[in-house]
């Protein structure tokens, strides 16, 4: 038994002299031209194997689900894996895209094909190929894994534009066709010099098509530390809320960043610069205008091109603050003459409430209103650059006055969009028309009558306080007498 046992040594040790042997005048020949850095791509090429597999079933997605936004705590688990970690987490996949279709005439006899012309003949895995968590001038390698799709043997190869950092190593069976559903396996090779980003193309071409794989490369990465939600619970309606995040840069790189979010939510600063270790303070801003439930996203834009989202949540609701009356009916009033009552608003919280009485009961109504009016100054500021440009025809000074009139109607834009929409009306008068109620008060408003008819009167005017729905207020006059006092 010792005797076959040591056969089997020797044995084995002949195999690997043998396989050094078959080895070492290619590595001799790749490294008499190159440096430090080709002679490490150079071992590697002399015998490194991944020990990555592809999954069995990958699962097929679209292009938009593999580039989709990560939470905060996603992207820091991604960045933080080797290149090694990323592959083999990898379990989705999305067809690649085909760049050009071939006669397959030229190349095989075979031309019927089961698989789709919007599809490749051979699915590429991983679809992308990523190298990232790098050293400058260490050799790093992906496989690179195409299976063969359709029902009949198949040919590929995979070319590149030249590149001192990346490196395509064919398989040995290379110019043979490939099995159904066997995978041809190719190795990508990346030797980066510094620890910045990179990027390549592959081209895979088949009998039928040629696709591309991209190949990217990413260099240090700045990480700032955000939640991946922020609960604003329960808040006052038309009442702004702040949180305040402080966050910090746990990357290996300066951070510029930028910040975008939508209404009911604000975020100030929109953007910064954060260096490596670095905090900042931001502040989140929830201002809910309507009663209910509101979901929004606080999106975080890295210079680099990545896009992370924050989750926020708020509920609004209205708090005890109130009209005491929600009707107001005035006494006989002769013409003339002029009638007064008076209603309050009570504040029961232990915030500060601003009231204004005005026109239209929702800010939707009221930019609605808005725009109805700037479509009509936009019209008659037309028809009036029209009959400026026809007299023009016989006075060209008047060509002037086109930019006076530009600035009169855009300043007049102006004011309807800052317009607050007041309550104004000869008949019926509030005072005051916008003020505060201060935490555990209240404020008394005074509504005057002043008729112009004998008729019955009746008007609503809305309150819109400013951490509660709008309260309506109906303004009713029972009857005006014919004649005046006298």
């Amino acid at each position: 038994m010792d005797t076959a046992v040591h056969e089997k040594v020797d044995h084995k040790k002949c195999r690997e002299c043998g396989q050094r042997k078959y080895f070492k005048p290619a590595s001799k020949r790749l490294e008499e031209p190159m440096g430090t850095v080709h002679r490490k791509m150079a071992k590697v090429i002399s015998g490194l194997q991944s020990k990555v597999l592809p999954p069995m079933s990958p699962k097929v997605v679209t292009e938009e689900e593999v580039n989709r936004m990560m939470s905060p705590s996603e992207f820091l688990k991604e960045m933080s894996l080797t290149t090694e970690q990323k592959l083999a987490s990898t379990r989705i996949i999305c067809r690649p895209q085909i760049t050009e279709l071939l006669d397959m005439g030229e190349t095989t006899h075979q031309k019927f094909s089961r698989v789709d012309l919007d599809q490749a003949l051979f699915q590429p895995f991983p679809s992308e190929i990523i190298f990232q968590n790098y050293s400058p001038c260490e050799v790093y390698e992906v496989p690179l894994v195409l299976r063969n799709n359709d029902k009949i043997p198949r040919m590929v190869k995979v070319v590149e534009e030249s590149s001192p950092y990346f490196k395509i190593i064919s398989p040995k069976d290379i110019g043979h066709k490939v099995a159904p559903g066997v995978p041809s396996i190719f190795r990508i090779l990346f030797t980066p010099e510094e620890n910045k980003d990179y990027a390549h193309m592959l081209t895979c071409i088949t009998e039928r098509e040629k696709f591309i794989v991209p190949v990217k490369a990413r260099g240090a990465r700045a990480i700032l530390d955000f939640p991946d939600e922020l609960n604003f619970s329960t808040c006052p309606v038309k009442y702004s809320t702040q949180k305040v995040l402080l966050v910090r840069n746990i990357g290996n790189k300066d951070s510029m960043f930028h910040l975008k979010t939508r209404s009911p939510y604000s975020v100030e600063p929109t953007g910064g610069i954060l260096n490596v270790g670095e905090s900042m303070q931001l502040e989140v801003n929830f201002e809910p205008q309507t009663v209910g439930n509101h979901s929004g996203k606080l999106i975080v834009i890295y210079d680099t091109g990545e896009m992370v989202f924050v989750c926020l949540y708020g509920a609004a609701i209205d708090v005890n603050i109130r009209l005491d009356k929600n009707s107001l009916i005035m006494e006989r009033t002769y013409i003339s003459l002029s009638n007064q009552r008076s209603i309050t608003i009570h504040n029961r919280t232990n915030i500060i409430a601003h009231f204004q009485w005005k026109v239209f009961a929702t800010q939707e109504e009221e930019d609605k209103e808005k725009h109805r009016v700037c479509d009509d100054l936009h019209r008659e500021e037309k028809q009036e650059t029209s009959m400026i440009l026809e007299d023009c025809i016989l006075d060209p000074s008047l060509r002037e006055r086109l930019s006076i009139i530009s600035r009169t109607f855009e300043n007049q834009r102006k004011l309807v969009q800052g317009n607050s929409m007041l309550f104004l009306d000869h008949i019926f008068t509030i005072d005051p028309l916008e003020g505060d109620v201060w935490p555990n008060s209240t404020a008394e408003i005074t509504v005057y009558f002043n008729p112009l008819e004998a008729r019955l009167y009746q008007q609503t005017v809305y309150c819109d306080i400013s951490v509660r729905s709008t309260e309506n207020l109906i303004l009713v006059i029972e009857q005006v007498a014919p004649k005046d006092h006298s």
